[in-house]
């Protein structure tokens, strides 16, 4: 039987070896099962937390394959030039936010120094449920336009437009501009919308290159 106990947390020391298995090409349950020499049970429940936590995903013939927590360990490197240059062009506060969970983390925050603007720490989480822009494109909301957005909904007195981030295979986070709506003369979408669409897609670029 092969010694998954690389540490002392022999939990965490089966789900990394799950996570190994399925690095280099989707696998079946029953495939990893026999691999690793675990129970079929063992390593359903155990992907299904990893599914949970983001780090695999289960395609729709059953297989799991690495998830976009990985994608996201390296986005925010590639996002913080898009983001900046967003942000001058704006003069707005722009971030990118990723799912955890049933939360939303803002990966990368960049603010303009106006006297009045928005600012987000970087490591902040919100939940889903609170209906943000960047919340509504995570979970999968559209328009015509390919952004969403909103006007004093989630905090009165702001105003907020968000387009999806997405690899080949999935959704990985959202750009997102937000703005007083005492400094917007018209809607964000009017004002930023194709500059948005642009960031994302630079985003896009990098992480699916051709």
């Amino acid at each position: 039987m092969i010694d998954h106990n690389i540490t002392d947390v022999g939990v965490l020391d089966k789900s990394m070896a799950i996570i190994s298995t399925c690095e280099a090409s989707p696998r079946m349950a029953a495939d990893i099962a026999e691999t690793l020499d675990l129970s079929v049970p063992t390593v359903h429940r155990l992907a299904r937390a990893l599914v949970t936590h983001g780090l695999l995903v289960r395609e729709p013939t059953g297989a799991f394959r690495l998830g976009a927590r990985f994608i996201s360990f390296g986005l925010g490197q590639i996002a913080r030039g898009p983001l900046r240059t967003l942000a001058e062009a704006t003069g707005e506060a722009c971030q990118l936010w990723v799912p955890r969970g049933s939360n939303r983390l803002c990966l990368v925050s960049e603010a303009m120094p106006q006297e009045l603007h928005v600012e987000l720490r970087e490591g902040t989480q919100l939940p889903l449920a609170d209906g943000g822009t960047a919340a509504r494109v995570i979970e999968g909301e559209r328009s015509d336009s390919s952004w969403v957005l909103t006007v004093s909904e989630r905090t009165a007195g702001l105003t907020s437009i968000s387009a999806p981030v997405e690899t080949k295979d999935e959704l990985v986070g959202a750009v997102c501009i937000v703005a007083p709506v005492a400094r917007v003369t018209s809607d964000l979408g009017e004002l930023y919308g194709t500059r948005l669409l642009v960031a994302a897609s630079a985003i896009e670029r990098a992480v699916n290159p051709a």
